[in-house]
């Protein structure tokens, strides 16, 4: 019998939020081999080549570096949820700040499978959603 709390779909959320702010090496842990990164935004030439986690963690050690002072944060609850084995697909609201104050907004989706994400789509844009 297994003891372990179930992944949820706020959880992987967070975590991928915490890969960009502070710890590229979480993709080793967070992401499928075959994971795939679609950015909706003239970065797409950039990322959509970009497969698995060693791909993601040497773009995001590199974004970090040049952007040190930008933190994201998820603004919003998962809309969708995982199934008991950690697959299913969920999405979340986002806003970036670098200035104490949210500058920019957008809106991921992920699919999951067994408890690693295996795809996101982002949509950014240049100003954050209004705050509920």
């Amino acid at each position: 019998m297994s003891t372990a709390a179930p992944i949820t779909a706020d959880h992987l959320a967070a975590r991928w939020t915490e890969l960009w702010n502070s710890d590229p090496t979480l993709a080793g842990q967070l992401l499928t081999e075959d994971f795939e990164l679609r950015f909706a935004s003239p970065t797409r030439e950039l990322t959509d080549g970009l497969r698995g986690p060693a791909d993601i963690s040497g773009f995001v050690a590199g974004f970090r570096r040049q952007r040190p002072q930008v933190r994201f944060v998820v603004d919003s609850g998962a809309a969708g949820q995982l199934d008991a084995d950690g697959s299913g697909t969920f999405a979340v609201r986002w806003h970036s700040e670098a200035s104490g104050r949210p500058e920019h907004g957008g809106i991921d989706m992920f699919e999951a499978v067994g408890g690693k994400l295996r795809r996101i789509w982002s949509v950014g844009g240049s100003a954050p959603f209004t705050q509920d």
